[in-house]
């Protein structure tokens, strides 16, 4: 056996090896993920991180499992791809999670910030989570105490931020506001974000690389040219939004700017995605910084809410795998990689160096709660720590997590809005690619030599 990827080192000193006993019957983990390939068994453990591949040999012994590990399989103990029979999984995941999370407490530092400068925006999607939301704008005078309180609040460290919405750039003058505050301070910052896309042009794109130390923007389309425009419902747009963004992209990328294009989708316009992903694999292909990520539309959110049925789940989930091989077929698929850190947190509503900032002051922890759970303010020092605390309430486990491979890197909150109480096969199986590509995509870069601390066992 060949090691791929070296184990998360916290989670290596959390853990350490796992005694090899002879007496004792071990099965396979529950949390492993296996991938075959020609040369042999890729088999990646989902709380270690370790990857290994195994020779055809070795994979032929792990089918006489349960049983005596065979001599050649005693790594499998130590490095925990074999554990006892009745071997309580999901508590020690639970063990480590709360290991890890003491060990990385952030002593109030924050760090990440996600920012609302105005919650107005001058689309209206349908499935929207923010349909309802009072209409909000970030003043100057805000802005600047937002700045003033991340400078204070990183310990000085890096800052990493997120302009959010509605649509972030109806408020551009906040993001000039809170990055020159920054800047005075001798703040390290980069910054992304979120947003449709429309209000961009060629002179936005040039400046604001260098002034927002803006590395990153999330557009969504959801469709070609008349379904696109159809579906995002602009607000007294100008000529085609369509193609006002294609072309707002291209300034983007020319700037040195990544545009990740997020692809909602639902049944509806599960077809036409097909032909938007021709059009833009033809325009842009092959540009540096730009990629393709399709998510499956959220259920119940929106001005028309609706929940899917077990069966419609099933299979969004399968023509979401489709569509993420045809986006690979087409080199345009975005690249996942496999974490260096422990699974134990969900988002930024449970990282405690993590803050959302409405755009009255108000600090957050999740960007679909804008006006919920809010726990203090950029023009306070004072702190809800009751409100902290229920954000960090986890979900009890279902049946279904005892013998899921995915366990260790899922983390489902009590608060949540978006993942719903029971999980869902959408979930599962958008999770499961993401991982699997993060399989491969170390296992090719190790087969060109740029292993992640590989050796040979």
């Amino acid at each position: 056996m060949r090691q791929i990827v070296s184990p998360i080192s916290l989670t290596k000193k959390i853990l350490g090896q796992q005694k090899v006993d002879e007496r004792i019957s071990y099965r396979i983990t529950a949390h492993c993920v296996r991938i075959e390939q020609p040369e042999g068994l890729l088999f990646y453990h989902t709380l270690t991180g370790e990857l290994l591949l195994l020779t055809h040999e070795e994979e032929a012994l792990l089918a006489k499992l349960p049983g005596s590990a065979p001599p050649v399989l005693t790594e499998l103990v130590s490095r925990r791809f074999l554990v006892p029979e009745g071997a309580d999984e999901m508590a020690l995941v639970d063990q480590v999670r709360n290991i890890a999370r003491r060990l990385k407490r952030g002593d109030g530092i924050l760090t990440d910030y996600l920012i609302f400068t105005t919650t107005a925006c001058n689309a209206r999607c349908f499935y929207c989570f923010e349909a309802g939301i009072q209409k909000t704008t970030m003043t100057k005078e805000t802005a600047r105490a937002a700045g003033e309180y991340i400078a204070t609040h990183c310990g000085g460290k890096p800052v990493h931020l997120v302009w959010f919405g509605g649509e972030p750039l109806l408020n551009v003058k906040a993001i000039d506001a809170i990055t020159d505050v920054l800047r005075q301070r001798g703040v390290e910052f980069r910054s992304r974000m979120d947003s449709n896309g429309y209000l961009f042009d060629e002179a936005l794109a040039a400046r604001i690389k260098n002034n927002w130390g803006l590395y990153q923007v999330q557009i969504t389309l959801d469709g070609t040219e008349e379904v696109y425009n159809q579906r995002k419902a602009y607000v007294h747009p100008e000529g085609s939004p369509f193609q006002r963004v294609l072309r707002n992209i291209s300034s983007l990328l020319d700037a040195g700017i990544q545009v990740t294009v997020r692809m909602n989708m639902d049944e509806d316009n599960e077809r036409d995605l097909y032909v938007l992903v021709d059009e833009l694999a033809g325009r842009f292909a092959g540009r540096p910084g730009f990629v393709i990520a399709p998510r499956v539309i959220i259920e119940n959110k929106g001005a028309k809410p609706y929940r899917y049925t077990e069966e419609e789940r099933r299979t969004l989930a399968d023509k979401a795998r489709d569509m993420w091989d045809y986006l690979d077929r087409r080199g345009v698929a975005v690249e996942t990689s496999l974490t260096q850190q422990p699974v134990f947190y969900s988002c930024w509503s449970d990282n405690a160096n993590a803050a959302t900032i409405t755009p009255e002051g108000r600090l957050g922890r999740c960007e679909s709660h804008i006006d919920k759970g809010l726990w203090g303010s950029v023009f306070s020092e004072e702190r809800d720590e009751e409100v902290l605390r229920q954000w960090r309430k986890r979900r009890l486990a279902e049946e279904i997590c005892s013998t899921c491979e995915l366990y260790p890197r899922c983390v489902r909150l009590k608060n949540c809005v978006v993942r719903t109480e029971r999980c869902s096969a959408i979930e599962r199986e958008e999770m499961g690619i993401r991982l699997e590509r993060g399989i491969l995509k170390a296992y090719v870069e190790w087969k060109e030599g740029r292993p992640s601390g590989a050796d040979t066992i």
